[in-house]
Parts: structure tokens; C-alpha cells; sequence
């Protein structure tokens, strides 16, 4: 695996050339909402449509963003400093594609009853902060309604009805699948994966989202005179320029490379023909990116195999 993660310095990845490959991609959109497997298995197809079409939607926002063309005086190199919430979103999605994936027609329905423990907790939240005002009654009975609705729809057993949180668990935080995963799957080829890129990717992804230490000195740099001072000396201004291009186009490059390991992922479930295009993109960003090709190397190159 590599020690280094970031963008290899060889210039901009030329879009140019993995455009086509890239945009036929989205044709998973299409491919995912005419599905005929898993219909029997709660709302399946459309789960993987949604999740699919908000991840490429994220993208897209991601890629605006960074982008340099169109010109636009008011989009800031700097504005790349605030996407990696946007970038982390994109990651958890990628680890929910992969959770699901193992075994569809048993984690699908759980994660809808993960759904039935995030409304009770909103319920209980709602009558003790709220419950005794008026103008809360109407929203508090919708809530119990919706309650009642699910532990009939998912013939929830009594003890998951008494303690949702412990006998059904909450939403689909990365950490959540990998537990569960664990527990019902041991032998899944796919826990050793999200164990690395959640003590990796994961982690880096959350430091720069809550803006821990680390993060605001890298950070920091870009927003204080004497801190660029202080670390880059004469030609500070010059070199902090380039600290903020190497950051913007890490990001780029780490959006890019969750979005194609999503697509993999799915391409390597369904098989929607598209091995070729996958393979054709993981050469040429791996050419620009150690982060990339250590993704590669780690699962998807023997994934498509």
C-alpha cells in the first residue's frame, strides 16, 4: 500500500481525456431504475437510484466548486477549503454501496428499520422538550403515527419495539455498518476494506470536516499572513498560491476516485458493461494519484476481476 496518499505532482489530470469514459457513467442512473433484481426486497431498486443520483449530485457540486472553466471572478480557489463535509458525505455513501451490496435482501430491510429508530427518538425528543405545548400536538400525534405505521409494515418484534436502539441500531454511520457487517457477515471480503479506508480516508475525511487541530494549522496557513510568513518564508505568498492549489486538487481527485469506486462497486454487483470504461479510468487517475492507485491496488482491481 502506498505511505503516500496525496496527488502525485505531474499537473492537472488532463479531463479532457477520461471525460467520455466518465460521463458514460452516469448511465448507472438509468440502469439502476430499471433493475429487475431485488424488486421483491422492500424498495430496493429504488434505494440504489436514490442514493446513486444524490451521490452524483454531490459530485457535481464538488466538481462546480473546484472547477476553473467557466471563468468566474466570484468562484474562490478558497472556497475549496469548505467541501470536504461534501467530500465525506460522498464516502459514506460509497460505504453503504458496499455494506448493501453483501447481502441485499437482509441488510436493505434492516436499514429501513433503522429508519423506525431515528423516529422514535425524534418522538421521545419531541414530548420531553415539547410536549407540553400546544403547538406541538399536531407534528407529536404525526409522529406516533408514523410509529405505529412502521411496527406494523416492518412486523417489528417486541423487544425491538421496546429498545430500538439496542435491538435494531441507529442510521448508517460508516462505523455502524462495519459493526454489523462483523457481526452477521465474518467472513466478508469487504470488512478488511472498510477497516483501512475507515482508519485512513474516514478519519482524515472527519478531521476536516470538524476542523480538528491538525486541520485548522493546515488550513490556518492559507487565512494568516504571519502564520504563511512564519512556514514558508520569502516567496510565502508564491508558495502559499501552491499549498491551495495542492489541496484543491487533492480534493478533486479524492471526490473523483469515491465516486469511480462507487461505480465499481456497483458495476461489479450488476454487471452493467461498463468494466472496460472502469478499468480505462482507474489506469489513467492512478497515473495522477497514489491515493487512487492505492485504492487499486487494496480492492478494485481485483474486484473487476
Amino acid at each position: 500500500m502506498a505511505t503516500k496518499r496525496e496527488s502525485k505532482k505531474k499537473g492537472e489530470l488532463p479531463y479532457g481525456v477520461i471525460r467520455e469514459q466518465f460521463t458514460t457513467l452516469l448511465t448507472f442512473s438509468t440502469r439502476l431504475e430499471r433493475e429487475p433484481r431485488y424488486l421483491n426486497v422492500d424498495s430496493s431498486p429504488q434505494l440504489f437510484l436514490q442514493e446513486f443520483r444524490n451521490a452524483f449530485n454531490t459530485f457535481h457540486v464538488i466538481v462546480f466548486i473546484c472547477a476553473d472553466t467557466p471563468k468566474d471572478p466570484h468562484r474562490l480557489k478558497r472556497f475549496a477549503l469548505s467541501i470536504s463535509p461534501l467530500t465525506r458525505t460522498l464516502f459514506e455513501q460509497l460505504i453503504l454501496f458496499i455494506f448493501l451490496l453483501e447481502d441485499v435482501p437482509a441488510f436493505v430491510p434492516w436499514l429501513f428499520k433503522t429508519g423506525y429508530t431515528e423516529t422514535r427518538i425524534e418522538l421521545e425528543h419531541c414530548k420531553k422538550y415539547h410536549g407540553q405545548k400546544a403547538n406541538w400536538r399536531k407534528y407529536i400525534v404525526s409522529l406516533k403515527k408514523k410509529v405505529a405505521h412502521a411496527e406494523a409494515t416492518y412486523r417489528l418484534k417486541p423487544r425491538e419495539i421496546k429498545n430500538p436502539v439496542e435491538n435494531i441500531g441507529r442510521g448508517p454511520t460508516p462505523g455502524l455498518l462495519l459493526r454489523v457487517l462483523r457481526k452477521n457477515r465474518p467472513k466478508s471480503k469487504a470488512i478488511s476494506f472498510m477497516e483501512y479506508v475507515l482508519s485512513w480516508l474516514y478519519r482524515e475525511l472527519s478531521g476536516q470536516s470538524h476542523l480538528n487541530v491538525l486541520e485548522l494549522a493546515k488550513r490556518g496557513v492559507l487565512f494568516s499572513t504571519e502564520d504563511a510568513k512564519q512556514k514558508f518564508g520569502a516567496k510565502w505568498e508564491e508558495k502559499r498560491d501552491e499549498h491551495l492549489e495542492e489541496y484543491r486538487q487533492n480534493q478533486v481527485f479524492l471526490a473523483i476516485t469515491i465516486m469511480l469506486a462507487m461505480c465499481t462497486e456497483l458495476e461489479a454487483h450488476f454487471r452493467y458493461g461498463k468494466r472496460d470504461d472502469i478499468r480505462f479510468l482507474w489506469t489513467v487517475l492512478s497515473e495522477y494519484s497514489d491515493m487512487t492507485k492505492d485504492l487499486w491496488d487494496t480492492r478494485y482491481s481485483t474486484l473487476l476481476t
